[in-house]
């Protein structure tokens, strides 16, 4: 489906809630009132400003900062990471293509003595043969501000939540952003959005698909005939100790005991903890048609009835034990995610759509020449029409095309919510390449306002030879 922020109307939500299960929440249109503008309380102006601190963010501000260009970074929570620090996902997935700024806070990370798992960055470089490489959150978050600061020329402004864009014809004038009741309006030549829904697009009126895509729309093999609004699966991840002690198990009263599916995704932390991904835990649909708070709260329960179920299996069930021959019965929980993780939401419609095709081609047959970053993560959808298949063809590249919204003169995207198809995006959305398309869009951005030119007028050629000096890979 697409939309854009003057017609996703209630109908999107409705449809949503009607293959979820859960009730609809009410969603208003964006008046003309709505967007009157005030006058600040603090004005910042910089050359680019990044929205979002997320991998994507952290990426984009740093490549733009070591480029030679002052940057703003805001992000939302009081860590950045995004995904990775808030959902717990902190377990970079095995994919080639991740050598650039990715290798370079790992590096730092591993200066720690209980930070990673593995001190080895290349065993989860490839990805096949290779493993993922657990982290802890503060680690990451810790060396991304770090590295950071240490450019000089980047603030990063926490716990400031965006609120609005300004727009002047095609082009984004500066955003609102709200930080302890202070309204603060930044100004910038390029805004590169690394919201993980890509909301800065959204308000500033870019259109964008949500669900799947048919296969009349871009050709792709496996596509459906007939789309449907089918997002991936939301998964709250936990962690669990090993006590030593027999633990009874515990089920809270109304949790039901079969309420969330077993199969999990299992690390090890570097303290022995163990990390649990249950993948098939919610309807990706419930994000759009439950309030967070009570989507939070079902997830809670269901993090209870999984783990219930691993203290009650024995250990001759087949299951793949923390130790073997031993079950669950001394391990107990020892936390759960601050937030709930969501591989899906948006997909903003760029001057390129990656799509399935791309994807199974691998880069040496893929058409396009504007290649910034390649991956080769597997088709990973998750939920009810869930699928996984290798590629064919080894990694593929992403074009710079994806990182440029239609319609807009100087923004640019880098998150899950840039230019993907939906059978893409459950293959690139993993969090160390989206850390390469931000560096490559702060690369380019940073080119972008040294130039005085926009985002589209940058020399790829000279683009793509900044990025292969910082260890991108553009080509394998």
């Amino acid at each position: 489906m697409i939309c854009n922020r003057r017609t996703a109307a209630k109908t999107l939500i409705a449809g949503a809630s009607a293959v979820c299960g859960f009730p609809a929440i009410a969603v208003g249109q964006v008046t003309s009132s709505d967007r009157r503008e005030t006058s600040p309380d603090e004005t910042i102006k910089t050359r680019v400003c990044v929205i979002g601190g997320g991998s994507g963010g952290i990426g984009a501000a740093l490549a733009t900062a070591r480029a030679g260009a002052k940057v703003v970074l805001l992000e939302r929570e009081s860590v950045l990471g995004g995904t990775s620090t808030m959902a717990w996902v902190h377990s970079w997935a095995p994919v080639s293509g991740a050598n650039g700024i990715p290798r370079d806070l790992y590096t730092a990370m591993k200066k720690d003595p209980l930070a990673v798992t593995f001190s080895n960055y290349d065993e989860g470089a490839p990805r096949r043969g290779g493993h993922g490489l657990p982290f802890e959150p503060r680690a990451l978050d810790y060396v991304a501000r770090k590295t950071l600061d240490a450019t000089g020329r980047c603030r990063t402004l926490l716990n400031t939540t965006f609120c609005r864009a300004r727009m002047e014809n095609d082009a984004v004038k500066a955003v609102e952003a709200w930080f302890s009741g202070k309204r603060m309006l930044i100004e910038a030549d390029v805004f590169i959005d690394c919201t993980a829904d890509g909301d800065v697009c959204a308000d500033a009126g870019c259109e964008y698909h949500m669900g799947e895509d048919p296969k009349s729309l871009y050709n792709e093999p496996t596509a459906p005939e007939k789309a449907e609004m089918s997002l991936n699966g939301l998964t709250l991840c936990y962690r669990i100790t090993d006590t030593g002690v027999k633990q009874k198990p515990y089920l809270p009263e109304g949790v039901k005991e079969d309420s969330c599916p077993l199969p999990v995704h299992i690390v090890k932390m570097p303290n022995g903890d163990l990390l649990l991904n249950p993948v098939g835990m919610i309807g990706g649909n419930a994000v759009l048609c439950m309030e967070y708070s009570e989507l939070m709260r079902e997830a809670h329960r269901r993090v209870m009835s999984h783990f219930y179920q691993l203290q009650n299996l024995s250990p001759d069930s087949g299951w793949a034990w923390p130790v073997k021959g031993k079950g669950y019965g001394t391990w107990s929980i020892s936390g759960i995610a601050p937030r709930i993780g969501v591989r899906e939401t948006r997909r903003i419609i760029g001057e390129y759509v990656l799509n399935e095709n791309d994807c199974r081609a691998g880069v040496r047959k893929q058409p396009r020449r504007d290649i910034i970053a390649v991956s080769d993560h597997a088709v990973d959808l998750h939920g009810h029409k869930g699928r996984l298949y290798e590629l064919p063809n080894g990694p593929y590249g992403t074009p710079y095309g994806c990182l440029l919204p239609k319609g807009t003169r100087n923004l640019m995207i880098a998150s899950r919510a840039a230019s993907f198809s939906h059978i893409a995006a459950s293959s690139c959305r993993l969090s160390r390449t989206m850390m390469t398309l931000g560096q490559a869009a702060g690369a380019a951005a940073a080119m972008a306002v040294a130039q005085h030119i926009g985002p589209r007028d940058v020399d790829i050629a000279k683009l793509q030879f900044a990025l292969q000096n910082a260890g991108v890979a553009i080509s394998i």
